[in-house]
């Protein structure tokens, strides 16, 4: 998984979330960037079984999309608390890097980085 992809994964998830639909416009609106980088970043999500568009050029997330989301959000926002508690680095600087870190990590070590969250929030 790359930095990149994740980024698009968890805005789509985001703004699904908030609005409960999501188009191109508004993913380039949350990411900073060209609706031109956004249809590459969907085409490759399309061709990875991660989203996909419908014939109202609204993006959703596939059950795979989905899964990426429910295993990478919580390693994001452990390292996220820790960058802006430990670290002082400002919120939107911190999710934006805990994402980068995360997106560039082996599957395994986002579990582990998952469980030892988990194990934080029972001591907690």
């Amino acid at each position: 998984m790359t930095a990149s992809l994740l980024s698009y994964i968890m805005a789509i998830d985001e703004i699904g979330t908030e609005r409960g639909r999501v188009r191109s416009v508004d993913l380039a609106e949350r990411m900073g960037v060209a609706r031109a980088s956004v249809c590459k970043a969907l085409d490759r999500l399309s061709e990875g079984g991660l989203a996909i568009r419908d014939e109202s050029n609204r993006v959703r997330l596939t059950e795979a999309g989905n899964r990426v989301v429910a295993e990478y959000a919580p390693a994001c926002a452990f390292l996220k608390e820790i960058m802006t508690e430990k670290l002082a680095i400002g919120g939107e600087r911190a999710a934006r890097e805990s994402m980068a870190v995360v997106g560039a990590l082996s599957a395994d070590s986002v579990r582990r980085i998952c469980n030892l969250s988990l194990a934080a929030e029972k001591k907690g």
